[in-house]
């Protein structure tokens, strides 16, 4: 007997499977297993910002995980239920072996046109974890309208993520973990690591997602010649969008 598909909300679109885009695919999971060790800098910011967020919801979805890279196995583990949204079905197979626990994959397409919207209502009683998905899809020129959009769309839930928000080819003068105040502009992160002389910079679009609240950031040298600064945001509903 065929397993039914799994109620998603009306009009919403359902996931389909990817075998080749920008955070899938063989060619990716090869570099990221080549080149984890060197993203140590974004491990063990990603272990400090896991640890610290502290969601009411004991279960926690993952949209985009891809194979789970960067993700700490031991940061999850609080959790009592993992639900992911992942495209890639080579990404699926791998993530489970590296979690290492049970899984619940869901059929919504959440990161559609209008999808925010429906994940609003999909599965309440999860916490919504963006795992490095959000600065891969943010148009560089309407950036700030879809991040006010997403925003809107999710105040009532809690969520967190992690993204790209910049990325060059020239190497980060000031690669760590640092913490920018509500309000802090995209230049003056971008100054903060990388500190003068001429710099051309790819703007993912990304950047306000922090909306007006506090934010962090980390360099992570995804490739010799690209270098990117991810950013993290947590909300929790009732804060300021």
């Amino acid at each position: 007997m065929s397993k039914a598909p799994e109620p998603i909300p009306q009009g919403a679109a359902r996931l389909r499977d990817r075998w080749h885009h920008s955070s899938g695919g063989l060619l990716w999971h090869l570099r990221a297993w080549r080149r984890r060790a060197r993203w140590a800098a974004l491990d063990a910011a990603l272990r400090r910002w896991l640890a610290d967020w502290r969601p009411r919801a004991d279960k926690l979805l993952l949209i985009g995980p891809s194979a789970g890279w960067t993700l700490p196995r031991e940061s999850l583990a609080r959790f009592t239920a993992i639900g992911v949204l992942e495209p890639d079905p080579l990404a699926r197979r791998l993530l489970m072996r590296h979690l290492d626990r049970p899984l619940s994959f869901g059929t919504l397409d959440a990161l559609a046109p209008g999808g925010f919207a429906h994940l609003a209502t999909y599965r309440p009683d999860h916490a919504l974890l963006f795992c490095n998905v959000l600065g891969q899809l943010a148009p560089a020129e309407e950036g700030d309208a879809w991040c006010a959009a997403l925003r809107q769309a999710l105040r009532d839930r809690e969520w967190a993520s992690w993204h790209d928000i910049a990325s060059s080819a020239r190497p980060i003068d000031r690669p760590d973990r640092q913490h920018f105040g509500a309000g802090t502009s995209f230049d003056a992160v971008m100054g903060a690591y990388w500190q003068g002389g001429r710099l051309e910079v790819t703007d993912h679009g990304s950047f306000a997602l922090a909306g007006n609240e506090a934010f962090e950031c980390v360099s992570w040298p995804l490739l010799p010649r690209q270098q990117h600064v991810l950013q993290w945001v947590a909300h929790t509903p009732g804060a300021r969008a």
